[in-house]
């Protein structure tokens, strides 16, 4: 009898060494996901700048066809970028939230307009805000620390040098002017 109780206690034992190792198995993928899922999480918080590139690429391809910069985003959208699904331009067509970036545009006149690019979101702070004035052939670019909310309420398409200075904005230098397209 006690030969058949040890092949049993064996049976059993082995069976538990399995599922111990599935039980440590499961919780290091479990673990493994979770960090992944929460790096990239951090990872799309971040404001990221990359989209302002296409948003200056549209407004002076709607510049060359009409001569004239457009009134507000929604015109680009109609002549340029036609997305199959559009996002969403508040404030009357000049606003544009992408990637925890908050774009204000201001058309100045037809050779002229203006860029704001505010980061916006849980990580704000990490990045820069940007202010650009652009013309057919050229830009100016300012860059300065992120803007908290009161700051960001006050400002206006066509500020002055001095309140560029106050919110801390710096005008970068560019080694050479931008050329026509």
């Amino acid at each position: 009898m006690r030969g058949v109780e040890g092949k049993e206690g064996k049976r059993r034992s082995g069976f538990s060494y399995v599922v111990l190792v599935l039980a440590i198995v499961t919780y290091l993928c479990a673990w493994g996901y979770s960090v992944f899922a929460a790096e990239r999480k951090a990872r799309i918080d971040v404001p990221q700048i990359d989209p302002i590139l296409k948003i200056i690429k549209g407004l002076r391809q709607y510049q060359d066809v009409h001569a004239s910069f457009p009134q507000t985003f929604d015109q680009v959208e109609a002549e340029v970028w036609k997305y199959p699904h559009p996002p969403l331009y508040g404030s009357r067509g000049h606003t544009l939230v992408i990637k925890n970036y908050y774009y204000f545009y201001t058309w100045i006149s037809p050779i002229r307009c203006t860029l704001w690019a505010i980061p916006i979101g849980a990580h704000n702070s990490e990045s820069n805000s940007y202010f650009l004035v652009l013309t057919p052939n050229d830009r100016e670019k300012f860059k300065g620390p992120s803007l908290d909310l009161k700051e960001a309420s006050s400002i206006t398409g066509v500020p002055t040098y001095t309140q560029l200075a106050l919110l801390g904005m710096v005008k970068q230098d560019d080694p050479a002017p931008q050329k026509k397209r």
